[in-house]
């Protein structure tokens, strides 16, 4: 894999932030999930991410039967309402290094609403990452990153999936195999263009962690860092 592991970098970036809206809000009420999911936490925020007085609309949706198994599923739409990027993940990564077993269920709920009430919070909305650590390594990490980026933007594009599909398990070999190939003046154009840039980071759980930034190049939200 050619991702590159960047926590240490997600915590020392910094810059202006943004905190949720007043529409935030957090349902447990079984009325609120007519599928039979009894725990629904919802939040949402505007931010303007790509810089043109226009903010997107992020929202984090949280649904499921119990706390360690709600489907989560973050969303950056456009001011028009058209999707830019989703991404989706599982509650129980946030127990990847505690023992679920030992907990009590208030301790599990505490653990999982505080992570997912991080990603819409002030501190996740920063401007720049260019120099809070020593250029070789941000550069080396920001190239492997936007590589992975560009190649996995191919594969969707050739395969025509949209920005809320995820990628099959068979899709990693051949965007690894496109990653080789990704031509280096479009990655040192998208350093460039992106290191200055205001950046928006979320955790999943276990150790995995992105950073993007919107591109004006691309016309696309980029992955500058990510783990693992």
């Amino acid at each position: 894999m050619l991702q590159s592991c960047a926590v240490a970098l997600v915590v020392a970036l910094s810059g202006q932030a943004c905190a949720p809206t007043p529409d935030a809000s957090d349902t447990t009420a079984a009325s609120a999930a007519p599928t039979g999911d009894t725990i629904r936490i919802a939040r949402s925020i505007s931010e303007d991410l790509a810089g043109d007085g226009r903010p997107e609309r992020l929202t984090l949706d949280a649904r499921g039967p119990t706390i360690d198994s709600l489907r989560v599923r973050l969303e950056i739409r456009s001011p028009e309402d058209s999707l830019l990027l989703a991404s989706s993940w599982a509650s129980e990564f946030y127990f990847q290094y505690v023992d679920r077993a030992e907990m009590t269920e208030a301790a599990a709920d505490s653990t999982v609403r505080k992570h997912i009430n991080a990603v819409l919070t002030d501190s996740a909305f920063r401007n720049g990452v260019a120099g809070t650590v020593s250029d070789t390594m941000l550069l080396s990490m920001m190239r492997d990153a936007i590589r992975y980026d560009v190649a996995t933007h191919q594969w969707r594009t050739a395969n025509s999936l949209a920005p809320g599909d995820e990628l099959p398990p068979t899709a990693h070999e051949p965007i690894n195999t496109l990653a080789r190939a990704v031509p280096r003046s479009r990655i040192e154009a998208l350093v460039t263009e992106l290191r200055d840039r205001k950046t928006f980071t979320w955790f999943a759980g276990g150790e995995v962690t992105y950073v993007i930034a919107w591109s004006d190049r691309e016309q696309r939200f980029v992955t500058v860092f990510s783990c693992c």
